[in-house]
């Protein structure tokens, strides 16, 4: 019994590194389009169908321009505006001096896009705004921000990464200690 508990601290040294091998995957997504906040609208193509991401990058510790404007996608080929989905847990990656959020994700076919700036907002970004005005009275820098478009990762694929990180840390440590203590 003694040596099947020696087991785990492979199992888990093998489990933490497929879980850090997906995170790191999963927050390293390539850009597909970027487009500075100061331009109203830009057109991007898509290669290939699937899901995507409308992030948000900018500096940060700054005013954010999140709940300023809305966004809208239209495909010039049909001329149909694209629905956008709430990213309910907005997915963050940050780094030092630069951070970037995910706002929306979408669904679309390989081709070619408009995206413009609009004054659609999400309600729950319009009060986020409107707190954060009546809080900090800097004025907004547009420049200082710009519009994403990205391959989507749904947000449980990056919960089930970092449980799998804390899980196999645990199964290593168990096997280290457990054998020793019994």
């Amino acid at each position: 019994m003694k040596y099947l508990l020696f087991l785990l601290v492979p199992l888990g040294i093998a489990l933490f590194i497929i879980s850090l091998k997906n995170l790191i995957r999963f927050t390293k997504t390539e850009i597909l389009y970027e487009m500075s906040c100061n331009r109203e609208n830009g057109s991007f193509t898509l290669s290939d169908d699937g899901e995507y991401g409308l992030w948000i990058s900018g500096k940060l510790f700054s005013v954010s321009p999140v709940g300023n404007f809305g966004f809208r996608i239209i495909n010039q080929g049909t001329g149909g505006e694209i629905p956008l989905s709430l990213s309910i847990m907005h997915s963050k990656v940050n780094g030092f001096e630069k951070g970037r959020m995910e706002l929306y994700y979408f669904f679309a076919k390989k081709g070619r896009y408009v995206i413009s700036l609009d004054g659609r907002a999400s309600a729950i970004d319009k009060v986020g705004a409107s707190i954060r005005n009546a809080i900090i009275k800097q004025p907004l820098d547009l420049s200082k921000y710009s519009v994403q478009i990205r391959n989507h990762t749904p947000g449980f694929l990056l919960v089930l990464c970092i449980l799998g990180v804390i899980f196999s840390s645990m199964t290593t440590l168990l096997g280290i200690i457990l054998p020793v203590v019994l």
